[in-house]
């Protein structure tokens, strides 16, 4: 392998294995083969280094690495709930504003944006949608990722989990326009009281968030279990 994408794959790995590794992995790495496999799998392990680092590692390294402020440690509600609801707040209103943009842009004659489209605004819609129906399960993943890496007790990460799969599957966005005509209004509410016919969709909705979310957790903690067993 070249040395210069040894030293690029060696820089995936977090800063403090670097600082303990770093010069013997590259070296291996540029006396070896380079090829998909190699690249996959050096990209696996750093990932996995930055969810669940070496034990080996002394954890000043670790915490000088990665700075955890200890108003997180104290109130860990704040960090797994409030924190990522505003993060999704955030990101619907962003989804909101590319809609409304969309609208004012693409369908100025329309009444509704909920209609048929055709070229360059279906990507520009397209990226609204993506943020309105991703936002929830990447927040649950780093939820995930940060409680894994912290090791951090089951309890608060899944309150975080269950408040991303609720407001996700409950998040509805509607628009209209005055009747004397002007600029559409677009509005976000949360039905949290489903109708009856609309609740098996909600309880669909809501489980799909949850388990996609919690795919990094359960991951780590399979890992963790495999690691203990062997």
């Amino acid at each position: 392998m070249s040395p210069s994408l040894a030293r690029v794959l060696t820089s995936l790995y977090p800063r403090y294995w670097r600082e303990r590794y770093g010069e013997e992995f590259e070296a291996f790495l540029q006396s070896g083969p380079s090829n998909l496999r190699t690249f996959a799998n050096v990209v696996w392990s750093a990932l996995w280094e930055r969810i669940s680092p070496t034990p080996g590692l002394q954890r000043n390294e670790i915490s000088r690495s990665f700075p955890f402020p200890a108003w997180l440690v104290r109130a860990p509600w704040a960090m797994f709930g409030l924190v990522p609801l505003l993060i999704l707040a955030g990101a619907y209103l962003i989804a909101c504003l590319i809609l409304w943009s969309g609208w004012r842009l693409f369908l100025p004659e329309t009444d509704t944006p909920f209609v048929r489209i055709e070229g360059l605004a279906i990507f520009y819609f397209g990226a609204g949608r993506l943020l309105y129906y991703g936002a929830p399960i990447l927040i649950g993943w780093g939820i995930g990722l940060v409680a894994a890496h912290h090791r951090f007790k089951a309890l608060w990460p899944g309150i975080g989990l269950v408040l991303m799969a609720l407001f996700g599957s409950t998040a509805q966005v509607h628009a209209s326009r005055p009747w004397s005509g002007g600029a559409g209004r677009i509005s976000m509410d949360l039905a949290f009281v489903p109708s009856n016919w609309n609740i098996p969709d909600f309880l669909f909705h809501a489980l799909l968030i949850l388990a996609l979310t919690m795919l990094p957790y359960v991951l780590w903690r399979s890992q963790k279990t495999h690691s203990l067993s062997a």
